[in-house]
């Protein structure tokens, strides 16, 4: 497996071992669908879950194993193990994905959900209250809020108080576990298969799930009735069934904390001799859990035994354990497509070289360029489980893909709606041909001569403040200082707002409004941008007020004197329309500009001819969107099968197209990696629907402001280079880039001296 070799030493070949348990799986609750879709709500709107994870949740299979949690209890009992499945499950994913496993962030957050369920009063820590509003004044902790306003009270009131605090230090243990292996993640200290067995049931949550399925029954059991072993046994059934059937996924993240990758370190051999050894530790614990069940409460040992075989049944069916068996398709052509394969494999053999790529991987952040090869070599059209979407990766199946009017930017609707509202991204049709007619003057021919004089202006004053800390002999970042700033401050003035303000845009693109990349749609960020958002607006109704009653020559006069279908724009929508230009189209111009900065000065032949000519900074800047674009993916919807070169996409999937691969694709552009602005045969055409690269799209959502975006790099980077003529990298700094939806380096350390 080429993109896990550096992790795990060698590929893996094994087959999934024929668990089987001496009890059958429970019947399904009638009212289970409804259970689902109140949990799958309730989660919503607490601003726990998002509208693309509630869709998944909805219609999936993830919550199954929850919904075994909750045996024959009345509905109104049910829904608290539910939820708190749901709460743990989305918990476990903001740690794996990574926005949690740094900084401390986990250990803070454990800390105040326990003083919740504990009723400790105040500030536990620094930055959370015990409600989890963020001390410092900005957005709650979704998550918290919801425990301490809702899950913990509904939960508290199901069981006295000897079963409140045994919950809460069975969740305390969890968290804890967590937290631990997060930090040995980061300090790079392996377990032992000892240690790890200890550990591996309160990682799992085991416990904490084994109270709250007491709890909805209503049956608080004296502990001889429940005696430990028997919880011990299938805590281990549990957690060990798992971790064999997570092993193609935990080998494809380079995790380690799996028993059989610790078995297999421990006592060598094969991987099937690792695999072999977990099955038969799995069929030990089932044995004590059969012999520890004689001295148990019969109804309370039956539901343990529901429960396991649930989980067996969960593990052997959810796609997110089956990666070769989800739905992919191999080459075909549009008259005669690839039919997709979504049956699960007949033979439960996993080899890891055939496992799809998916960009959740840790190499992906690392080097996407070199997934993107192996895509487009072995996977030109693959669906991408973690992810959620199918993946196109070939040039032109990338260009297929957004010019193809069954691909629709629906997808808006979960990804920037939940921020700005609707705005002319995700509509189609003729709604989308009037709304783009009226603003494709703002973003051409006078308007954009108007604002070239304030590009200039903010390009010289951010260089000389630059200029002078280059002076002082202090190192620089062109991020900080010049590439962020520049995009924002040129939005205010097009909006005819008042350049003073400007500092106030940056705070607010700061505190969320890059939520374009949020594709896991982590509630913290929506919550933080939500929060930024309401300021925003709050300051934009006096503005929009004035430009409805004396219009200027501005864009936000534009956007409140135009009239679609003989009626004005709603407030709402003129202000929606100011964020996802200050969010969107300042995040891609600021990542753009970094990008051609740092290709400038990683190539210093390139940057001297673009200082004796400036002229040559239009095709450099082409050139620069090409191979470091700052979009990497574009996401659609599938109305329907849509064909496409490389095979058929089915009826309403989520389809990324890889712009980034689709731009260094051998096939499109020869010896794609090497950055040489003298490719272009046309500059011009660069810059319109005509493009050679995909950095601005194609077809009907072809980029508006392709051309402010030409206009804005030549000007500013041009008054840069001319103030800073000596323009370096800081000793020892090297660019690294980063981002999944969108790329490009967070830091330019420069100096000039």
């Amino acid at each position: 497996m080429t993109d896990t070799d550096d992790t795990l030493g060698c590929p893996a070949a094994f087959r999934l071992p024929d668990l089987t348990l001496p009890f059958p799986p429970p019947e399904p609750r009638p009212d289970a669908a409804r259970l689902r879709a109140a949990a799958c709500d309730r989660a919503l709107d607490r601003g726990v879950l998002g509208p693309r994870g509630h869709e998944r949740l909805l219609t999936g299979r993830n919550l199954d194993l929850g919904l075994a949690l909750t045996g024959t209890a009345p509905p109104d009992r049910a829904a608290v193990p539910l939820d708190w499945f749901l709460w743990v499950l989305l918990l476990d994913d903001r740690i794996d994905d990574g926005p949690w496993a740094h900084d401390g962030t986990l250990a803070a957050f454990t800390e105040a959900a326990l003083a919740i369920v504990r009723g400790v009063p105040g500030t536990p820590f620094p930055g959370f209250t015990s409600t989890g509003a963020d001390a410092t004044g900005g957005a709650a902790e979704p998550m918290l809020t919801d425990l301490a306003d809702d899950l913990w009270p509904r939960t508290a009131a199901l069981a006295g108080p000897a079963w409140r605090h045994r919950f809460a230090e069975h969740l305390a243990r969890h968290l804890w576990a967590q937290c631990d292996l997060v930090d040995r993640r980061a300090a790079g200290k392996p377990m032992d298969v000892h240690g790890y067995v200890a550990a591996r049931r309160d990682l799992f949550g085991a416990d904490l799930f084994f109270d709250l399925m007491e709890a909805a029954d209503g049956r608080e059991l004296p502990a001889r009735a429940r005696p430990a072993v028997l919880r011990e046994s299938a805590a281990d059934v549990l957690a060990w069934t798992n971790d064999v059937y997570s092993l193609e996924k935990d080998l494809a993240f380079g995790e380690p904390a799996n028993l059989v990758c610790l078995l297999r370190d421990e006592r060598g051999g094969s991987w099937q001799d690792a695999v072999d050894a977990a099955h038969a530790m799995i069929r030990e614990r089932v044995a004590a859990f059969r012999a520890a069940r004689r001295g148990a409460d019969p109804a309370y040992a039956g539901r343990l035994a529901d429960v396991l075989a649930a989980s067996l049944d969960w593990h052997r069916s959810v796609p997110r354990y089956h990666w070769q068996a989800v739905p992919s398709t191999g080459a075909g052509t549009a008259a005669a497509p690839a039919v997709p394969v979504v049956e699960l494999l007949a033979e439960p053999v996993v080899d890891t070289r055939r496992s799809p790529p998916s960009l959740l991987w840790p190499s992906f952040e690392r080097d996407p360029y070199a997934l993107y090869a192996r895509l487009r070599a072995e996977f030109p059209l693959v669906r991408d489980e973690p992810l959620d979407a199918w993946l196109v990766s070939r040039h032109a199946d990338v260009r297929a893909a957004l010019t193809e009017p069954r691909l629709t930017p629906r997808n808006y609707a979960w990804q920037l709606e939940p921020m700005f509202g609707r705005t002319v991204l995700q509509m189609e049709g003729r709604e989308h041909a009037a709304h783009r007619a009226f603003l494709t003057p703002a973003f051409r021919g006078r308007a954009l001569e108007r604002l070239a004089g304030s590009v200039r202006a903010t390009a010289e004053r951010l260089a000389a403040r630059l200029a002078a800390d280059v002076a002082d002999g202090r190192d620089v970042d062109l991020v900080e200082g010049f590439t962020r700033r520049l995009p924002i401050d040129v939005v205010v003035r097009a909006l005819g707002l008042p350049p003073r303000d400007a500092p106030l845009f940056q705070d607010w693109y700061r505190a969320g409004f890059s939520y374009l990349g949020n594709y896991r749609q982590d509630p913290a960020t929506l919550a933080r941008g939500l929060t930024s958002r309401d300021e925003l607006y709050a300051y934009l109704e006096p503005h929009v007020a004035a430009r409805r009653a004396c219009p200027r020559d501005d864009l936000l006069s534009v956007l409140c004197a135009v009239r679609v279908d003989g009626e004005p724009l709603p407030d709402a929508m003129v202000k929606g329309f100011c964020g996802a230009l200050l969010g969107a189209g300042g995040e891609t111009t600021d990542r753009a500009l970094a990008s051609l900065l740092a290709n400038l000065l990683e190539h210093p032949a390139v940057l001297a001819g673009v200082r004796a000519d400036p002229g040559l900074l239009g095709a450099a800047w082409a050139e620069s969107l090409r191979r470091n674009p700052p979009v990497h993916v574009v996401l659609r919807q599938a109305d329907g099968p849509v064909d496409l070169p490389c095979g058929r996409v089915p009826d309403g999937a989520t389809v990324a197209c890889l712009v980034g691969s689709a731009n260094r694709d051998p096939e499109r552009f020869a010896d794609p990696d090497r950055f040489d602005p003298r490719r272009a045969e046309s500059v011009d055409r660069e810059f319109t629907g005509a493009a050679t690269h995909l950095g601005f799209g194609a077809g009907r959502h072809f980029c508006l402001g392709a051309q402010l975006a030409r206009m804005e790099a030549e000007i500013a980077v041009g008054v840069l280079l001319e103030r800073l003529p000596r323009l370096r990298w800081a000793e020892g700094f090297v660019p690294v880039e980063t981002g999944l939806l969108t790329r490009a380096p967070e830091e330019l350390l420069v100096t000039a001296g």
